[in-house]
């Protein structure tokens, strides 16, 4: 028998019995009208057209960001004072660590979330580019994972401060030595590893200083992604920081 064909919105559900176990399904079925078949194509034009300013609006932001991330670092070769310079060179970091992510978020075409991996090997290579010092070697080894932009991005900072500590402060009276970012993951979730070869930590040093935005940052790190954050230091043998992210926690929002 032949008829007309007609569209059809469609909803199940599993019924349960007393011990958790599938009883029966019920199955609902209703006929789409063109009036509503047309409303749900606009209003998927809409959402397109929604993600597609989105995009451009993440571009835009990055390219100032690379832009304001060019200006501080000419300005600070005009400052007169190493001190007041290593400051401005440490904001151009962080700022290029969001420019960054916004680049990740425009090229991955997703809104609501980062691989964490291939986001911390672009921070790594960045500073490496931006310090590079001889004699110093880079030990990267990353899993892709994608995780929230609101985990990513205090991931990142964190990154971007420990790669260059270890680059300016870890070697000084050393021929050199090795940096090691990995960033890998298992069931429960991921383990990102910082640490160097280096000299340590100095007597009373910390890391984060209270007060400071580094340990603003590693506060967010804990809130936004309940990530637990291990420091160690040995005197002569170098500096690891072990930032461990359970799987759920990290796992970008569902749309």
């Amino acid at each position: 028998m032949q008829g007309n064909a007609i569209q059809v919105d469609a909803w199940s559900n599993i019924i349960q019995d007393e011990d958790g176990k599938a009883a029966f399904r019920l199955v609902a079925l209703a006929e789409v009208n063109r009036s509503n078949q047309s409303d749900h194509e606009e209003l998927q034009k809409r959402i397109a057209a929604k993600d597609t300013q989105l995009l451009e609006l993440q571009h835009r932001v990055k390219n100032n960001l690379q832009m304001i991330t060019a200006l501080i670092r000419l300005e600070a070769r005009n400052i007169h004072g190493d001190e007041a310079g290593k400051k401005f060179e440490r904001l151009a970091g962080r700022v290029d660590s969001l420019a960054l992510l916004y680049r990740s978020l425009s090229s991955e075409g997703k809104g609501d979330s980062v691989d964490l991996g291939i986001y911390l090997s672009q921070i790594a290579t960045a500073v490496m580019s931006a310090h590079a010092v001889e004699g110093i070697r880079l030990d990267l080894k990353v899993d892709t994972w994608p995780v929230s932009v609101n985990v990513a991005m205090p991931a990142g900072l964190v990154v971007n401060e420990l790669l260059t500590n270890a680059l300016k402060h870890a070697f000084v009276g050393r021929d050199g030595g090795t940096i090691k970012l990995h960033s890998l993951v298992n069931d429960q979730g991921c383990q990102v590893t910082i640490a160097d070869d280096g000299i340590g930590l100095g007597e009373g040093i910390v890391w984060p200083k209270p007060g400071k935005l580094s340990a603003l940052i590693v506060q967010s790190l804990r809130q936004n992604a309940r990530a637990s954050v291990d420091i160690l230091s040995i005197p002569g043998k170098g500096v690891a920081v072990t930032l461990l992210f359970a799987r759920a926690s990290a796992a970008p929002v569902a749309a």
